[in-house]
Parts: structure tokens; sequence; C-alpha cells
């Protein structure tokens, strides 16, 4: 179910093309994931675009986790970003980098905005300009993902 979370997000963000949706969902299928509409968006083809992204918003409300609007996706990514980083399925300083990017597309009215953007951007910006304390510095980031993730999600969730 997370990959179509983070589909979803990364289709709010225009992140990916809707034809590759029928090919997720049939994925998504053979891991076990399964509703009406995402048994039907596996069987079109690539080129039923507006097919495509209609059946996937019914079939991420089956499940129970509608797509979210533009300002609840970037968080969203942000939390996707991490888990990646913490599990090793991305560099570091690339996370860094891609959780810094979408704060800045959060609106101004959430509190934390300002405060995660400048801290990510310390750390990226350390990690470039101090290769002798890299090893240091990933430490930093590692726990800046951790406190990110308590922040969205709360505790239970963080890898």
């Amino acid at each position: 179910m997370e990959q179509l979370v983070e589909v979803a997000v990364r289709l709010v963000l225009e992140d990916m093309l809707p034809d590759e949706l029928p090919m997720l969902a049939a994925e998504a299928l053979a891991r076990g994931v399964d509703s009406p509409a995402l048994r039907e968006l596996a069987g079109l083809f690539s080129h039923e675009v507006r097919e495509s992204r209609d059946l996937f918003h019914q079939a991420m409300e089956e499940l129970g986790s509608p797509v979210p609007d533009v300002e609840e996706a970037r968080p969203r990514m942000m939390a996707v970003v991490a888990r990646r980083a913490l599990r090793g399925e991305m560099s570091l300083p690339s996370a860094a980098h891609g959780v810094y990017w979408q704060s800045c597309y959060i609106s101004t009215s959430r509190p934390s905005r300002t405060e995660i953007m400048m801290a990510f951007l310390s750390l990226q910006t350390a990690w470039e300009d101090h290769p002798e304390k890299r090893a240091q510095i990933e430490e930093h980031i590692r726990a800046a993902m951790r406190r990110l993730l308590e922040e969205l999600e709360g505790p239970a969730r963080t890898p």
C-alpha cells in the first residue's frame, strides 16, 4: 500500500505520468493490494490516460487512502524521501535536497516550514562544503530525517 500512496503523491505533484498507472495497478494487485477500481485500472491500456487517473482516484478511495491535494502532497513526499533515505534507498545528501525542495513549496502558513527549509539546506550545504566531515554530517541528516518523520507522522511510523 505504501507504494500506491507514493504514486498518489507523485501523481499530484506531476512527478509521474498517468500512463504508468495501469502497470502500477497490476503490480499492486500482484502484491496483494486489491479493490474493484484497482482491478479495472490494471486492465486499461496506457493511452487511456483520463480513465486511468479517474480509476486511480477511485481505487485510492476504496482502499481508504484518498489522493491528497497539492498542499498535503508536499509533506507526504517529504516523508517518502525521508523513509527512503533512512532505508538506504537514496543518498542522504540527495534526500536532504529533496526535503528542502519540497519544503520550499509548502504554504507559509505551516509553522515549521522555515525551520525545515533552513535545517535541510544547511545540512546539504555542509555536506558539499566540508568533505572531511561527511560521515558526521550524514549522521546529522539521518537524525533530521527521523525528526521530520516524527513531526509529520508521529513516532510510531519512524523507521
